[in-house]
C-alpha cells in the first residue's frame, strides 16, 4: 500500500498530537495539585527528600518552620532547579534566617513554574527555644496562583514544627504543613497538609542517618531514608531513597569559609532526574 508525500504529514502530525496528549496525560498521573512542590534545599533534597531540614540552611524554612531556631547567624540562601526535566517546574527560591530579639526569625519568596502558570510562595517564619532540648516554630505562608488568560487567586496557610532532642546522639523533628486547611480559587481547591514525623541520629560527628515518614493528605504515605557524611573537612555528601514513587537521590555540598555551595539530583520512576543547585552564606 503506498501513500502520498501529503498523507505521510498527515500522519505523522496526528501522531505528534497523539503523542504531546499521551505525554500530557501520564506526566499529569504523576505531578499533584497546587503548592504540592514545595521550595527545599539541595542538601535534604540529596539527602532523601527530607521536609526536615537538618543542615541548617535557610531555604528550609519553608518546609520546617522549626529549624529556624538552628541559626546563631544570620543565614541568607538561593535554590534554583527544574523537576522532572519540565521547564513547567523550573523553581526559584532565596530565604534569610537569624536570631532575633529572644527567638528566631527568617523571611523567604519562592517561585514555580513559568509565564504561562506560576506558583509563588511568601514565608515568614518565628521560632524559640522552649528548653534545653524542645524547640519550636511556625510558618505564615501567603500563596499566590497566576494561570496566564484565566487570572490568579492566593490563600494563606499556617505550618508549624517541632524539635525534641532525646538524647545526646538522638533528635525527633515533627512538622504539620498547612494545619488550617487552606483552599484556593473559586472551586475551592485543597492545598495539601502535610504531616511529617523524623528521628535523625548522629552516630559520628561526621555523619548523620535520617528517616522519615511524609503522610500527605492526597497521597499515600512516604518513607524516605537517608543521611550525609562529611568526607573532607570542606565537602559533605548526601544521599537517600524515598517510597511511593521510588526516588533515589544524592547530592554534595562544598564549603568555603562563610560560603558553601551545593547541588542534588533525584530519580524517578516514571519521569526525567530532577536538578537543585544551591547558595548560602553565613554572615558573622
Amino acid at each position: 500500500m503506498c501513500f502520498s508525500e501529503q498523507k505521510i504529514k498527515t500522519i505523522k502530525i496526528l501522531f505528534r498530537k497523539a503523542t504531546l496528549v499521551t505525554f500530557s496525560l501520564y506526566v499529569s498521573t504523576y505531578l499533584s495539585a497546587a503548592f504540592e512542590h514545595y521550595p527545599t534545599n539541595p542538601a535534604a533534597v540529596g539527602s532523601g527528600l527530607l521536609n526536615v531540614n537538618i543542615y541548617a540552611n535557610a531555604i528550609g524554612v519553608f518546609s520546617d518552620p522549626a529549624s529556624v531556631t538552628a541559626f546563631r547567624k544570620r543565614n541568607v540562601a538561593i535554590s534554583s532547579g527544574k523537576r522532572f526535566g519540565l521547564n513547567l517546574l523550573r523553581h526559584h527560591s532565596t530565604a534569610i534566617a537569624q536570631p532575633f530579639k529572644k527567638g528566631f526569625i527568617a523571611v523567604g519568596a519562592s517561585f514555580l513554574g513559568n509565564k504561562l502558570y506560576g506558583e509563588t510562595i511568601w514565608c515568614l517564619a518565628l521560632g524559640r527555644k522552649l528548653s534545653d532540648k524542645l524547640n519550636i516554630g511556625m510558618g505564615l505562608m501567603a500563596y499566590d496562583l497566576q494561570i496566564k488568560n484565566y487570572g490568579g487567586a492566593s490563600s494563606l496557610g499556617v505550618n508549624i514544627g517541632w524539635r525534641l532532642e532525646l538524647n545526646e546522639t538522638l533528635k525527633w523533628r515533627g512538622i504539620w504543613r498547612n494545619i488550617n486547611g487552606p483552599t484556593i480559587g473559586q472551586s475551592k481547591d485543597v492545598i495539601p497538609q502535610v504531616i511529617v514525623s523524623a528521628l535523625v541520629y548522629n552516630p559520628t560527628p561526621k555523619a548523620k542517618v535520617v528517616m522519615e515518614w511524609e503522610q500527605d493528605t492526597l497521597f499515600e504515605s512516604r518513607l524516605k531514608f537517608g543521611g550525609g557524611f562529611k568526607l573532607l573537612p570542606w565537602v559533605v555528601i548526601h544521599t537517600g531513597h524515598a517510597s511511593s514513587p521510588d526516588q533515589t537521590t544524592a547530592g554534595v555540598e562544598i564549603f568555603y569559609k562563610h560560603l558553601n555551595i551545593n547541588y542534588a539530583v533525584s530519580s524517578h520512576s516514571h519521569l526525567d532526574l530532577s536538578h537543585w543547585f544551591g547558595v548560602g552564606l553565613t554572615i558573622h
